[in-house]
């Protein structure tokens, strides 16, 4: 029998008194023989190989060997790396090792051998490194912002406001989109049909299980959450999932132009909430379903439907290789261009061109000073005045104007950028910021339970800040050792996967296509025959 040697990895390090694993291909020439692959199993006491079970026929293809029936299957063997018994059918001819005459034995072939070293860390690990690494930086800087106060003791803005207002909650919502994209890999490229639908639905449920948490979290009363808005986020994102990437870039301008253009239209004329100094909870969002509506779409402070333009942008992002290195010198380059660009643009038009002016004349109800202060901290209440257009050119956290969510936008792809070239080569490092950024919703959770509390001292926000910070840290490298993903993160998971593996099941599957279980027909037909009889 020839053998034709289509690939030879190297040599597992092991030690020499372990056998080492190389897989080979090899065809036979004539009829007689059936084409296989094979890990190759080579012990060092010289006894020859012990080739392992074998796929059946292969054919070759444009793509490579492929199996028509179960070639899926096989490609979860090859990367499990199982190895399992070969049983040589057809086979004419002794099994030679390659550049040694000793035929392979039959008491070789009964032998099983053991598995392959685990291989080293794939660029999936590194993905996801930067990822969460990248979650993190968004929760400690929206830890920082409800921490510190807006002013200092002088009236001046504090650093953590001026960094993080804003920018930290839209880096984190470009991550979910980034989330989506994820999902999305999960069907290898077969985004129709039923399995289209069931991922929907998943996110789906996905979205509702993130809006209860939220609105459960309302009860606390400590700080305005994020949560509800992005279950809303999740809700919205159901007709997007699954568009080409360039459907979605074009609906980024129409978010981020339309959205604005609405609220500022309806300003007046959105319902008031009964409650502006409390959150939303499952109470008040019953007893009051228009007002909560209106207020997670367009006018509180994470309208969902202007947000949309950071949950698109992340999709597109997530569906790049993030372990290229310059895809993260594009997104940091990009990023920064697209948010020193806006920033620019909005001090133009307030300044030289005479804005500041226009909104003064036009808004009596507010000073001078008050107008300036709005347009440095953002609005008072959740939604700018509207008495004249030249509110949409502010760019304050939270005005939630075009160029303001442009210039957030630009802030949090830049940000993400920087931290995918900074975890490009991995490192210990990262260790307790991925930690910490694979549990955010969890570790959100416990922040807004900690402000409830109120048991760190609000007079020193340093302090406060580092110690959440260090406590989060740790309660994520301990969870994530000896139980895996977060409690919420868990619940939520386990919660998608089943309605997506229920929807994906076709629902015409009989008893038939279940291993040891009959066609109820066949059931059927069967006792008739006996009657008959």
């Amino acid at each position: 029998m020839r053998l034709s040697w289509a690939r030879r990895p190297e040599w597992c390090a092991r030690s020499p008194a372990e056998p080492c694993v190389r897989s080979r291909m090899h065809r036979a020439p004539s009829k007689d023989h059936v084409t296989m692959t094979a890990p190759v199993v080579c012990t060092p006491g010289g006894s020859g190989p012990i080739l392992t079970e074998a796929p059946p026929t292969r054919r070759r293809s444009g793509a490579g060997w492929q199996s028509p029936a179960t070639d899926g299957q096989h490609r979860s063997q090859r990367r499990s790396g199982g190895l399992v018994t070969l049983q040589l059918t057809g086979i004419v001819g002794p099994v030679m090792r390659a550049g040694s005459p000793e035929p392979l034995s039959s008491g070789n072939l009964a032998r099983t051998s053991v598995a392959e070293s685990p291989p080293a860390a794939s660029s999936v690990s590194r993905r996801a490194l930067g990822v969460d690494v990248a979650r993190a930086v968004a929760l400690i800087g929206m830890i920082a912002v409800h921490v510190f106060p807006e002013e200092n003791a002088d009236g001046q803005m504090t650093w953590a406001f001026g960094i993080f207002g804003g920018r930290a909650a839209a880096l984190f919502a470009v991550l979910a989109g980034v989330s989506i994209a994820f999902v999305e890999r999960r069907s290898h490229g077969q985004l129709y049909g039923r399995t289209l639908a069931a991922d929907r639905m998943a996110l789906v449920v996905r979205g509702l299980l993130i809006l209860w948490i939220g609105l459960l979290l309302g009860y606390l009363g400590a700080i305005v959450t994020i949560i509800p808005y992005f279950g809303v986020l999740f809700l919205l994102v159901v007709p997007f999932f699954g568009r080409s990437s360039g459907f979605l870039l074009l609906a980024v301008p129409v978010f981020a132009i339309g959205g604005p253009v609405l609220r500022h239209l309806f300003a007046a004329d959105m319902p008031e909430r009964p409650n502006d100094t409390v959150d939303y909870t499952v109470a008040t969002a019953t007893s009051h379903p228009l007002v909560f509506v209106t207020d997670m779409l367009l006018a509180g402070d994470y309208p969902a439907l202007l947000w949309m333009v950071y949950v698109c942008v992340g999709i597109v992002i997530g569906r790049q290789t993030l372990t290229s290195r310059k895809l993260a010198l594009v997104l940091a380059g990009w990023g920064t261009v697209l948010a020193a660009t806006t920033w620019a643009i909005s001090k133009l038009l307030l300044g030289p061109a005479g804005g500041l002016e226009r909104l003064v004349a036009a808004t009596p109800d507010l000073t001078r000073a008050e107008i300036v202060e709005q347009l440095a901290y953002g609005p008072e209440d959740e939604v700018l005045p509207d008495t004249t257009w030249w509110w949409l050119t502010a760019i304050s956290p939270y005005s939630n104007t075009p160029l303001n969510l442009l210039h957030n936008l630009g802030a949090a792809v830049a940000a993400l950028g920087i931290v995918l070239l900074l975890t490009h080569r991995g490192g210990r490092i990262f260790t307790p910021f991925a930690a910490m950024g694979a549990m955010t919703l969890t570790l959100y959770s416990a922040h807004c339970v900690v402000e409830m509390l109120e048991v760190l001292d609000e007079d020193r926000p340093v302090v406060a800040l580092w110690i959440q910070i260090i406590a989060f840290m740790l309660f994520a490298l301990i969870w994530r050792n000896s139980v895996g993903r977060g409690p919420l993160e868990t619940i939520i998971s386990d919660a998608s996967d089943w309605v997506r593996t229920r929807v994906g099941t076709p629902r015409n599957k009989t008893r038939a296509e279940t291993p040891g279980r009959e066609k109820t027909g066949s059931r059927r037909k069967t006792a008739a025959d006996r009657a008959a009889t």
